[in-house]
């Protein structure tokens, strides 16, 4: 097709891949297999249902291909991609500083590769890195065993926890922290680690009332509040 006849296509279906060449083929062989993508034999030329292409889904057959992919990767790649899935669709360099430990990764080297590979992107504007989209922070997300999610978000968040400053406690990293350790609650032992995640429910809990976002204010009272036990009234009446 010339330029001309399919620039519309091309650009969906870079918005919908992020432009990674294996996303493509995978997406575009997709498309031809539910007829949106056809090969039209009366002109001669490949033609396309765009209207369906714009509102079709990128399906979970595409992800866990992306996984697959992603899984033939260096190991320190894969470590530091799957430890940026957990914190979140966007983030800094100086969070992924906090959760890492020094011989986990080298920062510029999986900057590079990853932006290179078309998996994450800088945002001059933000000045924070993003995924390309959902699907392949998904994928990366998945390179974690699910029975070793829950340990992985708990050793994340309390690594940002444990190396963020009171000031920095108090700024949006809260959440991740939060959402991070409370996925872990359950492998919480120690009276005072459960203390602790409490005091942060708390924190967030306050912090989304102040937002107006009340029902993640209920989430993350609640779970403070599931945490402590009956002696807490005389030893943490506060909280």
């Amino acid at each position: 097709l010339p330029p001309s006849l399919c620039r519309s296509l091309s650009s969906l279906v870079h918005s919908k891949t992020g432009g990674i060449i294996l996303f493509v083929l995978q997406f575009l062989t997709s498309l031809n297999e539910e007829g949106l993508l056809w090969f039209n034999m009366t002109e001669g030329r490949w033609d396309f249902d765009l209207g369906r292409i714009r509102v079709k889904e990128i399906s979970e057959n595409v992800v866990e291909h992306m996984t697959f992919q992603m899984a033939r990767l260096p190991r320190k790649m894969r470590f530091g991609l799957m430890l940026a899935s957990f914190l979140g669709s966007n983030f800094d360099r100086k969070v992924l500083e906090k959760a890492k430990n020094e011989e986990e990764f080298d920062f510029n080297s999986f900057f590079s590769s990853s932006i290179e590979a078309g998996f994450l992107h800088y945002d001059e504007f933000s000045k924070r890195f993003v995924w390309a989209n959902d699907q392949i922070q998904q994928a990366a997300y998945e390179l974690v065993p699910r029975a070793k999610r829950d340990s992985f978000h708990l050793l994340i968040g309390s690594r940002l926890f444990l190396r963020s400053s009171p000031v920095e406690l108090k700024s949006n990293l809260l959440f991740c922290i939060v959402d991070n350790m409370n996925r872990g609650v359950h492998l919480m032992n120690e009276a005072r680690q459960k203390y602790d995640l409490a005091s942060l429910n708390l924190d967030a809990g306050n912090k989304s009332i102040a937002a107006s976002a009340f029902h993640s204010a209920e989430r993350y009272l609640m779970t403070g509040i599931s945490l402590l036990g009956n002696e807490c009234w005389e030893t943490k009446y506060n909280l």
